[in-house]
């Protein structure tokens, strides 16, 4: 165990500051691979991925900041703080703020490891192939389905 506690804004913190940038909590290569916890921090009108399954882990998302909406399928939910979102493995989905403030949640991803991929996304250029660094996870990604939503919404990846 490397910390037994990490100070709010602290830690390892990357990704767009216009677009979502996710602060790594919990590593699960330090905790056997049962969990991850990412902070996702969505600024105003970021969409945080493209319509994306995965199929090796459920991802649970606790708001803790401002709103946040996500699509699963045809269905489009709208979470505020203090709600908790289901993502389970095998889903469709994607989540985004349409708002004009910040929104904050809490990522925890078991089992974990799917952090990796974030951080990889994060580090990549402008110019990425997501569904080519998603497939080692077990990932595929759909931008032509994506599109809808960020026109109607206004929204960027940063």
């Amino acid at each position: 165990m490397e910390r037994r506690i990490i100070r709010a804004g602290t830690g390892e913190i990357s990704g767009p500051p216009d677009g979502c940038r996710d602060r790594f909590l919990i590593d699960s290569k330090t905790w056997g691979g049962g969990l991850g916890v990412v902070e996702h921090l969505l600024a105003p009108r970021s969409i945080a991925a493209p319509m994306h399954v995965h199929t090796q882990e459920d991802e649970f998302s606790f708001i803790l900041e401002g709103r946040v909406w996500a699509q699963f399928g045809d269905e489009e939910v709208v979470a505020e703080v203090g709600d908790l979102v289901f993502k389970p493995r095998g889903e469709w989905h994607t989540f985004w703020n349409a708002g004009d403030q910040p929104a904050r949640l809490l990522e925890m991803i078991s089992p974990g490891g799917l952090e990796e991929l974030f951080r990889a996304i994060d580090a990549a250029g402008e110019d990425v192939d997501v569904g080519a660094l998603a497939a080692p996870y077990g990932c595929e990604a759909d931008l032509e389905r994506t599109l809808p939503i960020i026109e109607k919404y206004g929204l960027t990846f940063g």
